[in-house]
């Protein structure tokens, strides 16, 4: 995930003309955490520019608190060079769940002339990090096992995964003979808190020419359906679903998100809005709640904050220019 920002300011004197340019990037040790957890968080720097480089002071403003990393991430850059600036452990508040944005914020100095000069403070934000309560929740993944459904099942298992929930698919976490499946994938519905349904293409109709999707798609939301589960289904835009999941998805019983399968990194964010809202109606068992909160927000593939664009926190990166 890259994040750009670039102010650029020349400054021209008669005897030279300099300007710092750098990389910070970021990476949390796990997805997601428990309340009371202590996350790890690791930084890199990268100097682009030709004069020394010091950064110092960086802060992690999350909406719970601030966390001062002091000396422990700092370090001095030489030019062209990508350097580990440190790790810093921080404790999460046992009293805090859900997706919680910080922003980050740090000192950088330049060193031009033989002078540190002070570039004061740089800010960058919102950004977020997942705190669930354990045990996470358990999903059935309905989904195909051949290997070109498993490139794309497996990246959005992945995003899945980031937001708490714990993933099963029979024939893939679990495999049993061919002859006990149907009644594990019975039994398996009915352990998970949910089902989600990957929508990928199978066969083309010939007499409709539309693609339709896996047959036991149908019969393991069905279901999913028949005892009260949540469901989701995911859908590639070339598939007509047709049958039962059609026909909730008519009468609001079910969420269809369509996907671009050469632009996975597009439902990646269209994940990150609406799981929130997934997990409520998880929780709490009310659906209609869960559809009103989806009207309220504008599934176009960005969560928004304040007309600001909110990015995972995870992995992450800053490009940045002296603003002298």
């Amino acid at each position: 995930m890259n994040f750009k920002f670039i102010n650029v300011f020349y400054l021209f004197t008669i005897e030279v003309t300099v300007m710092g340019s750098w990389i910070l990037r970021w990476n949390f040790d796990r997805p997601n955490y428990a309340p009371g957890e202590v996350a790890l968080v690791s930084f890199w720097f990268e100097n682009l520019g030709d004069t020394p480089l010091y950064i110092s002071d960086i802060l992690l403003e999350f909406d719970f608190g601030v966390y001062s990393l002091g000396s422990t991430v700092s370090g001095i850059i030489q030019p062209r060079r990508n350097v580990y600036v440190g790790s810093a452990r921080i404790q999460i508040p046992s009293n805090v769940v859900g997706r919680r944005l910080f922003t980050i914020r740090y000192y950088i100095y330049e060193y031009i002339n033989g002078t540190w000069i002070d570039l004061n403070y740089y800010k960058h934000g919102w950004y977020f990090i997942n705190i669930y309560p354990r045990p996470l929740y358990r999903v059935f993944i309905s989904r195909g096992i051949r290997g070109e459904d498993r490139i794309i099942g497996d990246y959005i298992v992945e995003k899945v995964k980031e937001w708490g929930f714990e993933t099963v698919t029979v024939g893939v976490e679990i495999i049993v003979p061919e002859e006990q499946v149907p009644m594990r994938v019975r039994d398996e519905i009915m352990r998970a808190d949910a089902l989600i349904a990957i929508a990928t293409p199978r066969f083309l109709d010939a007499l409709t020419g539309l693609w339709k999707t896996l047959e036991w798609l149908h019969g393991e939301t069905g279901i999913a359906y028949g005892v009260g589960k949540p469901l989701l289904i995911l859908k590639d835009k070339r598939v007509h679903l047709g049958c039962l999941p059609g026909y909730l998805a008519s009468l609001r019983q079910v969420l269809v998100i369509e996907f671009d399968p050469f632009n996975l990194e597009e439902l990646g964010t269209k994940l990150s809005a609406i799981m929130p809202q997934f997990r409520e109606w998880i929780e709490n068992r009310r659906s209609q709640e869960f559809f009103e909160a989806l009207a309220k927000l504008a599934v176009t593939g960005l969560a928004l904050l304040g007309g600001l664009v909110v990015l995972s926190g995870i992995v992450g990166s800053i490009s940045e220019s002296s603003k002298r």
